[in-house]
């Protein structure tokens, strides 16, 4: 396997600079609180002190830093997703600070981000590896909307799993280094360096995320960083036919399972599928194993952050999986149908009827 590991300088700036303006922005809070704070109360809150949820900005502050360091392929590749994903950041800053943005908008503006980028780069999604959709899709009117929706698909579910400390920030390192892996064994140098600079991006905002939760990814942070996942899993098969399509769906496996999951759940419910609920695994893994643990063991880590520790083993799993998987067979589909049955049979554990 080559090395990756050539030019990160951009990488370990746009980390400082990313830590720098987390640690400003949770040190300034009673400045811009009126507007950031996301306060404790709320079916899906399980946070006791309000905390500010714009990490996003530190997200695209590191982000542009990097951009500014990088040079080559490499930067060109990073300005176009920059500039593509800001209907994504944009939409989903304005939810953070006004609260007032619905989910059905943040999914359009992502998905249009998705379809800018892919008539931009002319990349798309032209395969999955079952005939008659490939033929469908060898058409660009079919390719370019499934890739745009998919695209949206992906970076709503790094926001449906952002809900406790550290685990959407830890998944989404997973994920950025599992993608570097792949991009390195495929000779891939200048797509390992953009997965890298978006992990140590990330790991910047991590340290103040995770384990005490001094700011939140937000839904500009979760829709930004979820569309650039996505975007990296589109570019892998597109740039090297010879990877089946299934491996970024493999890396990508627990936040899109987690979503399809939970709209088949709320479907059989008679609920919305954007309405939110406390069903989710994180909820579930939550109350039924990171409390009482958390409590047992009395760690300062916390039982918030003890529910991102257990479920790291998801994305660490496809990552395992992606690193030393045949990536040209059929293996991947068998691997992620074990990793769809590991899911299920969680949850089923997990899951407590109400008495």
């Amino acid at each position: 396997m080559m090395t990756f590991f050539v030019d990160y300088n951009a990488g370990i700036i746009g980390a400082v600079v990313a830590l720098l303006v987390s640690v400003t922005l949770v040190l300034s809070k009673h400045i811009h609180g009126k507007y950031s704070l996301d306060h404790h109360t709320g079916i899906q809150k399980f946070h006791t002190d309000p905390t500010p949820r714009i990490g996003g900005l530190a997200i695209m502050a590191g982000f542009l830093a990097a951009w500014a360091f990088s040079s080559g392929e490499v930067r060109v590749l990073l300005a176009l997703i920059g500039i593509t994903g800001l209907p994504a950041l944009g939409f989903g800053m304005a939810e953070d600070i006004t609260n007032k943005v619905g989910v059905k908008w943040r999914l359009l503006a992502t998905i249009f981000s998705g379809l800018v980028f892919t008539v931009a780069s002319g990349y798309s999604i032209s395969s999955i590896g079952i005939p008659w959709l490939d033929v469908l899709l060898g058409y660009s009117w079919v390719a370019i909307p499934f890739t745009a929706f998919a695209i949206g698909g992906v970076a709503n579910s790094i926001n449906l799993i952002d809900g406790f400390h550290g685990l959407a920030s830890g998944t989404l390192l997973v994920i950025f280094l599992a993608f570097g892996v792949v991009y390195a064994r495929v000779g891939d140098s200048t797509m390992a360096m953009v997965s890298i600079t978006m992990l140590l991006i990330v790991l910047g905002f991590f340290v103040v995320n995770f384990p005490l939760g001094k700011l939140f990814l937000g839904d500009a942070g979760a829709y930004f960083t979820g569309y650039i996942v996505a975007v990296l899993g589109v570019l892998l098969p597109a740039r090297h036919p010879e990877v089946s399509p299934w491996v970024s769906l493999l890396i990508l496996g627990y936040p899109v399972m987690e979503t399809v999951f939970s709209i088949i759940r709320r479907r059989i419910d008679g609920h919305s599928p954007g309405a939110p609920d406390s069903d989710h695994l994180h909820h579930l893994v939550h109350r039924r194993w990171a409390t009482p643990m958390a409590e047992r063991l009395d760690i300062v880590l916390g039982k918030n952050a003890m529910t991102s520790v257990l479920l790291w083993g998801l994305p660490i799993g496809s990552l395992l999986a992606a690193s030393y998987g045949n990536l040209e067979s059929s293996q991947p589909i068998l691997l992620l149908g074990a990793g769809v049955f590991l899911y299920v049979a969680i949850y089923r554990t997990a899951y407590q009827k109400p008495a």
